[in-house]
């Protein structure tokens, strides 16, 4: 018993010390399992650590104390709420008329030009092009309801909505380069918060409205209560009230444009679509069934979601550069092992991905020489390349710490 109660002791130990990157994977040859628990030079304390975190997380703060106390704000002092404008502009941009395929080629247009600037991937660029069409084909598809629809729309939109970003945020910590959770966290919440802005300032009506109150559109004003929409139904399968009582005590009613739940979806498929073909796969999936869910349960107009995909997008933007900078560190060698190099370090697992990386992220194109041609290097060939010709990279000062290269593994 109590050498089961010491293997627990030493797992959360080795736990423990990988959060506060006290395990680094630049050891000369394989490691014997107990050096897990032995104490090393170490980056962060724990106070240290949280205080990383709670950084990273200041817009992310903003956004949900900003969203939890928007009806404080005095409603003389807010502006005219727009029942019409979303609805109308939703037609104009997306019906198929004259008007409206002009409108969606040109912002297919827009999507394919700024996927190309970033990535120079033409065949990646093609699927940025997409999104006005897509947006039509799954509104077409939300005209039926039915129980099973119900359910499947209520799973993204009520449930796994708000894990997402959880689930991203591990996933980019344990496969993508050191820096890139926190560029992560950065981007979400500046992204919330830019939406939470436009919520306030341009307050706009979602489709429930006209479903609750008939047409013509009653004038809007901010002591009317919200509406679950088509949650209802879900609260009748599962015989609750909970998404009625909810949405009717929801502090910020009229926040229709941009779709913060579209923009959510929006931002983990681009950060985890960057280092996972899979990935890509798998969140692509994700953003279609949030569209779907959100117009379906009638809390969205596609406008809406598209301008959560280009809040996302633009803010995405922004940090591209930075991904760039902590991927050719992480390539070099010069950040340290990812999180799972660092909870598998000396173990036969700790570059497991690195060897097969068709079954984990995928290499990041880094290099131009001039011709236009970016190169693909595995992280093993880069930190080859690069350790005798590139001395400066071996040492970078960060946060008063200091990070070596990692040192390849004798395979005698």
């Amino acid at each position: 018993m109590s050498a089961i109660a010491s293997a627990v002791r030493r797992f959360f130990l080795h736990i423990y010390k990988t959060l506060l990157n006290r395990l680094r994977p630049e050891s000369r040859g394989p490691e014997p399992i107990v050096r897990l628990v032995l104490i090393q030079p170490c980056r962060h304390s724990l106070l240290g650590l949280l205080r990383h975190i709670l950084i990273n997380m200041t817009f992310i703060l903003i956004w949900i104390t900003t969203f939890k106390n928007a009806w404080r704000i005095d409603s003389s002092i807010r502006p005219e709420i727009h029942v019409n404008d979303l609805e109308e502009a939703d037609h104009t941009i997306f019906d198929m008329d004259f008007t409206g395929i002009v409108i969606q080629c040109t912002i297919s247009v827009l999507g394919y030009s700024w996927m190309y600037a970033l990535t120079r991937r033409s065949k990646l660029s093609i699927l940025a092009a997409a999104p006005p069409f897509a947006l039509n084909i799954l509104h077409a598809a939300t005209h039926t309801l039915c129980g099973p629809l119900d359910v499947f729309a209520w799973l993204s939109y009520g449930v796994i909505h708000f894990i997402s970003p959880f689930l991203a945020a591990f996933w980019l910590w344990l496969f993508a380069p050191p820096g890139v959770v926190s560029i992560f966290a950065w981007s979400f919440g500046i992204q919330n918060c830019l939406g939470i802005i436009t919520h306030l300032s341009m307050p706009t009506a979602a489709p429930w409205y006209g479903d609750q109150y008939g047409y013509p559109l009653p004038p809007g004003n901010y002591s009317m209560p919200g509406s679950a929409a088509g949650l209802v139904r879900v609260d009748a399968v599962l015989g609750t009230h909970i998404y009625a009582n909810a949405f009717k005590a929801s502090p910020l009613v009229f926040g229709a444009f941009p779709s913060l739940h579209g923009a959510f979806s929006c931002c983990c498929f681009l950060f985890i679509a960057r280092y996972s073909r899979r990935g890509a796969y798998l969140l692509g999936f994700y953003v279609l069934w949030q569209w779907f869910s959100t117009m379906y349960l009638r809390h969205h107009w596609r406008i809406d979601l598209l301008g959560g995909l280009v809040y996302s997008a633009a803010v995405f933007s922004i940090f591209y550069r930075s991904l760039q900078r902590v991927d050719k560190a992480y390539t070099t060698g010069v950040s340290g092992g990812n999180g799972w190099q660092r909870l598998f370090y000396g173990t036969w697992l700790q570059f497991w991905f690195d060897r097969q990386p068709e079954t984990g992220y995928e290499s990041v194109r880094l290099d131009d020489h001039g011709d236009g041609e970016f190169v693909r290097m595995s992280v093993d060939r880069a930190v080859r390349e690069h350790r005798e010709d590139d001395l400066e990279s071996a040492w970078v000062h960060d946060m008063g710490g200091t990070w070596k290269t990692r040192e390849p593994k004798d395979s005698s």
